[in-house]
């Protein structure tokens, strides 16, 4: 009877460990890809003109436009705004947002769909900056 005690012990412990398993090496895993050698490709914003490259800039350092798997649909923004005193860019409406304009891209395209390549688009804003309307 101890014999078999001992087994189950064992068999109920092996069980156990195997259950509490660490979920980074379950393949199934929401947060782990499915494929983790599967490609990303990126969408990199090009000015329309040099003085325009801050524009350009903000929108590359946006995470949003980064490591995309292919056929997923990405909607670009369209309004930029500026914060007078700073004069700092962000594609978000704040409280110290003081100006908006467009932002316009080559095609008028308002959203892309990543393919099997990166994408380089050229960007420019409009006619000029507006004062926020509240």
């Amino acid at each position: 009877m101890k014999k078999i005690f001992k087994i189950l012990s064992i068999l109920v412990m092996v069980f156990v460990l195997f259950s509490c398993a660490n979920p980074s090496s379950d393949s199934t895993s929401g947060s782990q890809p499915s494929n983790p050698e599967e490609p990303t490709y990126s969408i990199t914003f090009v000015a329309k003109e040099p003085v325009q490259q801050p524009v350009a800039d903000l929108l590359n350092s946006s995470p949003d436009y980064k490591n995309l798997k292919e056929g997923t649909e990405v909607e670009l923004p369209t309004v930029i705004y500026m914060t007078e005193e700073t004069e700092q860019l962000s594609l978000e409406l704040t409280e110290s947002s003081t100006h908006e304009n467009g932002i316009y891209y080559e095609g008028n395209i308002t959203s892309v769909v990543v393919g099997n390549e990166d994408i380089e688009i050229k960007c420019w804003l409009g006619g000029g900056f507006t004062v926020v309307k509240r």
